[in-house]
């Protein structure tokens, strides 16, 4: 039943550094805070990861028989000096919990404070709940950030200027609309039809979801947060339903990844076209990635696991060419970093 639910939800979901005493390469640190997410009316998750040069407890994060986890030194205290922050939001989190943590980890080492929310879990039948998340992990984001800024051990070790929001899928989606980008409700009710249907549209429809039928106000007002001053966007969800003078007027570098060759990548994921109509865009893709590259590392039993549950399950666990996952990750997180060191060092 668990190796069934991971396999389900992903089907259809289908630095620059603050000091110069900061080397490359830093030990990793993460601990875990809550956030009031005021639009939820509720406390949701928020892990912290950092660089270190101290002890902590060391913990990894999110091992199970599927995907391995990430190791970092738990309550460890931050490293002396004062570092960009970065807002993390993966959109893996139906598939299994803890995508983000070789990315965040990755970041951290590198001289960034990460911030990851944790949206309350979605079950199989909470379709209706997930069209609300588009707009409700916009404000996780800057519920986190406000968190950061306030928190008396972090605040002394953030340099508030350097604020930076990397996404992946509907995280992408996020990031993007802290920039002021925003759904055009036409467009988003039409994000279901063939032939570039949505990611969640057979989930919709297996669950009675009609996106003509919902109400748009909250989906398509601003979630703009001046406070993040560069985005990266790893094959962001709903590319082609925001509003064009929206990403007109975005007004902060934004950096586009696409996972996969051109003419390779799933439509419903393609952003080329985003990324020509924003202003300050630049657009990248990396080869021999699919949509599941973004996944943590899986473990040498999972693909078995994955197998037994009939099909082609393990597919979860494949990448699209020669590479290891490992390997397209360290590519992922460089081409992160080297748009991040770019585009923060101009403001």
């Amino acid at each position: 039943m668990m190796r069934s639910r991971i396999w389900t939800a992903a089907v259809l979901f289908h630095a620059i550094v603050g000091t110069t005493n900061v080397a490359a390469e830093n030990a990793v640190g993460f601990r875990s805070m809550v956030t009031q997410a005021s639009p939820r009316g509720q406390a949701i998750e928020l892990t912290v990861w950092y660089p270190t040069a101290s002890a902590g407890t060391p913990q990894t994060v999110g091992e199970g028989k599927i995907f391995k986890g990430t190791s970092g030194l738990r309550n460890a205290s931050v490293a002396e000096g004062r570092y960009p922050v970065i807002l993390l939001a993966h959109g893996g989190f139906r598939a299994a919990p803890n995508h983000e943590g070789w990315i965040a980890a990755s970041l951290a080492a590198r001289g960034y404070i990460v911030g990851v929310t944790r949206p309350p879990k979605l079950g199989p039948r909470d379709a209706q709940a997930a069209v609300q998340e588009i707009w409700l992990r916009p404000a996780d984001l800057s519920a986190a950030l406000t968190t950061i800024e306030n928190d008396p051990a972090l605040s002394s070790r953030i340099i508030p200027e350097k604020v930076a929001a990397v996404g992946f899928f509907l995280g992408g989606t996020s990031v993007l609309a802290l920039t002021g980008a925003r759904l055009d409700a036409a467009s988003y009710k039409q994000s279901c039809d063939l032939p570039d249907a949505g990611v969640d549209c057979a989930w919709f429809a297996k669950n009675g979801v009609d996106l003509k039928r919902i109400e748009t106000a909250n989906l398509t007002r601003s979630h703009q947060d001046r406070r993040v001053k560069a985005v990266v966007a790893v094959d962001p969800e709903l590319s082609k339903s925001f509003a064009p003078e929206s990403l007109a007027g975005i007004r902060v570098p934004v950096h586009i990844i696409n996972l996969g060759q051109p003419g390779q990548i799933p439509p419903a994921l393609e952003a080329r076209g985003l990324g020509r109509n924003i202003p300050s865009a630049s657009y990248d893709t990396v080869a021999d990635a699919v949509a599941f590259s973004a996944f943590s590392l899986c473990t040498s039993a999972g693909p078995a696991l994955l197998k037994e549950e009939g099909g082609d399950e393990d597919v979860i666990c494949r990448d699209g060419g020669k590479r290891s996952r490992e390997e397209i990750h360290v590519e992922i997180s460089e081409k992160i970093v080297a748009a991040l060191n770019r585009d923060l060092s101009s403001q």
